[in-house]
């Protein structure tokens, strides 16, 4: 299957993963757009991916606010996919949290598990359902 965007939950997938960047520079150079989706404010989720050194890889940005849902609903990961100009079939979701998994996984899209914001019960779940798990960034590639 053919990977043309990707949808990270901002807060919950790309902090604590110090091997992301190099992961988004190659994603980015294949031509995979990425958008961030997130519940902070338009400003600190900006501040969040310069800060983290991300900023440049993503297309844009979705904050709950402006989609009038949350980061981990099904209809934020749709709005986030139209403004990449993708399909369920070629996009695929990052998530850090089961409910935000689950949620991607009922509306279609293909899900990727990261490690690092969920408990061990919850990863344990995560591991089980996605259908790529993503201990580490540098991992995802391999």
């Amino acid at each position: 299957m053919r990977l043309q965007s990707a949808i990270f939950v901002l807060e919950d997938t790309l902090p604590g993963h110090a091997d992301a960047g190099k992961v988004l520079s190659i994603l980015k150079m294949e031509g995979v757009w990425m958008y961030a989706v997130t519940d902070l404010p338009r400003d600190e989720a900006e501040a969040r991916l310069r800060a983290l050194g991300l900023a440049e890889h993503f297309r844009g940005v979705l904050t709950a606010r402006e989609a009038l849902c949350p980061a981990n609903d099904a209809r934020m990961f749709e709005k986030a996919m139209r403004r990449l100009r993708s399909t369920l079939r070629d996009t695929v979701v990052f998530v850090g949290r089961l409910d935000a998994l689950r949620a991607a996984k009922a509306a279609g899209f293909r899900t990727a598990a990261v490690a690092g914001r969920a408990s061990a019960g919850e990863w344990a779940a995560m591991r089980a359902e996605a259908e790529e798990v993503v201990e580490s960034f540098s991992d995802f590639l391999a």
